[in-house]
């Protein structure tokens, strides 16, 4: 495909190879993961296999090494061109093994000799893709900063209660990564995150994932009750409330990363038109749909999307690369607010250049795109799942947006509803 982005290190070339080779076989099995409503598990042993699911684990333990979130990008949209469900849920695993490779990197950096004896002891596992990991850090209703999932002190560990959603990979997930809140004793909380081990009693992995598009993704509920997990499985954060700046660019790099999966999905989706429209013709007529005006009308708005779509998601992911290169200890508030504003601009521009870039296809597919066993039905209610990643929601989105481009405070409405919320709970 002309114009195409491409991965700017050897390693990422290397990466990008792999989920080219992938999406052609993925796609060939695509419509049936969606059809049947069922977890893409074939194709996690296939990316298990070739490697790719290592590509952010480092050199030494197996891994392709790949650093650059830019290059994760891009290869997760070329990963989506075959099959959406597979790009997202391999989007969720590998944005976790790049976290942790990166918190191994810089604690080695700093001297820290307990990171050898805790990650350094996981990486292994990582680089040979032998386990899956899940995040379960969205729950209905709630900001995404203020989890009501708790971990409650206990003898040698926490007891988890609380109720998770889109909780992708987890039908197969060897370890679940769980945002929660743990209280400090005083009447309020510190965030955390717990690693919960598959088949850990208390650990319910609801398998009700049934939705409009990504159906093949396994984004099933889970449900924990008094689920136990050791002190050492559980890292705590700052007083919730406090938004520091540790951190952030992992959240930053898992979720930017999945914005390049809608990407793929509309360069599929004008792979499939414009192979249509050169070889269609519509009888009685004696031409090809892609000789009349109108035909070329819809296919120069779908390029001009694109290349909209592309310019902003390379340039921000390079942004984002730059803070890499940083320890976190250096980043700012200021560098995580213009970062984010960034990013959230990005989304939505990707996103709905995206959302257009079907239609379209769908527009010039005729009645033919509407049918279930068109690919361009598919990819329509693939794209719709976008403005749904967190973070942010469209709406969120926009006053974040909006309040930095003005110079307002984003967290002060956020931090007001805490301060209550906290005298109150001391209270």
């Amino acid at each position: 495909m002309e114009f195409q982005l491409k991965a700017r290190t050897a390693a990422g070339a290397r990466m990008v190879e792999l989920a080219e080779e992938h999406a052609a076989d993925f796609a060939t099995r695509a419509a049936e993961h969606d059809r049947e409503n069922r977890f893409v598990a074939e194709n996690f042993d296939l990316m298990k296999t070739s490697g790719f699911l290592a590509a952010a684990a480092p050199e030494q333990f197996g891994g392709l090494g790949v650093e650059s979130v830019h290059d994760i990008t891009v290869a997760i949209s070329r990963l989506a061109r075959g099959c959406g469900s597979t790009a997202i849920a391999a989007n969720m695993h590998i944005g976790a093994v790049w976290v942790v490779t990166r918190t191994w990197s810089q604690g080695i950096a700093a001297g820290d000799e307990s990171v050898e004896e805790g990650i350094g002891r996981f990486l292994p596992f990582l680089g040979k893709s032998q386990v899956v990991i899940s995040g379960a850090g969205t729950e209905s209703g709630q900001v995404f900063v203020f989890p009501q999932t708790t971990a409650t002190p206990v003898d040698g560990g926490y007891l988890i209660n609380g109720h998770k959603i889109f909780s992708t990979n987890s039908e197969i997930a060897d370890s679940v990564t769980v945002v929660l809140k743990v209280p400090d004793g005083d009447g309020w909380y510190r965030m955390g995150n717990a690693i919960v081990l598959r088949g850990a009693k208390g650990m319910d992995v609801r398998g009700n994932w049934d939705a409009l598009g990504m159906r093949g993704s396994g984004s099933h509920d889970i449900v924990f009750t008094d689920c136990f997990v050791p002190t050492e499985m559980l890292l705590l954060g700052n007083p919730l409330g406090e938004f520091g700046t540790q951190g952030w660019l992992g959240i930053a790099a898992v979720n930017y990363t999945l914005i390049g999966a809608f990407l793929g999905i509309a360069e599929a989706a004008r792979t499939r038109i414009v192979e249509t429209v050169k070889s269609r013709r519509k009888l009685p007529y004696d031409y090809v749909m892609a000789e009349r005006p109108a035909t070329q009308f819809q296919i120069a708005e779908i390029d001009v999307a694109l290349a909209a779509a592309r310019a902003a998601l390379t340039r921000t992911a390079l942004m984002i690369d730059e803070h890499v290169e940083r320890p976190d200890s250096e980043l700012t508030q200021d560098d995580a607010r213009g970062l984010m504003h960034q990013w959230q601009c990005t989304k939505l521009i990707v996103n709905r250049a995206a959302a257009d870039v079907v239609d379209r296809a769908m527009a010039l597919s005729g009645g033919a795109g509407y049918l279930a066993s068109n690919e361009l039905s598919r990819l329509y209610r693939d794209v719709r799942a976008g403005p749904f990643m967190q973070p942010l929601s469209p709406n969120e989105a926009f006053e974040y947006i909006g309040k930095i481009a003005l110079g307002i405070e984003p967290d002060t409405e956020i931090l007001e509803l805490l301060e209550r919320l906290k005298n109150h709970s001391s209270g």
